[in-house]
């Protein structure tokens, strides 16, 4: 799979190609397990398989986060839709765990409150 390196976000998996941040080539560790879990992501718009590997996922959160936080333009990362190069892109598994995170805190609220 073809590999194109950017200069924001975090990793990305478009199907045909897979985009990373050019900065994670300063942290091979971190950059070889983003890479695995974007090359584990089938080449389908949505599936259960694809949802359990973002939930479950084996990327190191501290490091992980460090590299976001010295790194500002990876923060388009956490956005479920944005727009790049004239289109909408959108990340269905984000969606779905912002929503489900969104009407548990519903629940939550109006169950307390």
């Amino acid at each position: 799979m073809k590999i194109r390196y950017v200069d924001y976000g975090v990793a990305n998996n478009f199907g045909d190609y897979i985009e990373i941040n050019k900065e994670l080539k300063k942290y091979p560790k971190l950059y070889n397990t983003i890479l695995e879990h974007e090359r584990s992501h089938t080449k389908k718009p949505f599936s259960l398989q694809d949802l359990k590997l973002d939930l479950f996922n084996k990327t190191p959160t501290l490091t992980l986060l460090k590299f976001c936080f010295k790194n500002p333009s990876t923060w388009i990362q956490f956005l479920p839709i944005y727009y790049k190069k004239g289109k909408i892109i959108y990340d269905i598994n984000l969606i779905l765990i912002y929503l489900f995170f969104v009407s548990l805190q519903v629940l939550v609220f109006n169950f307390f409150f």
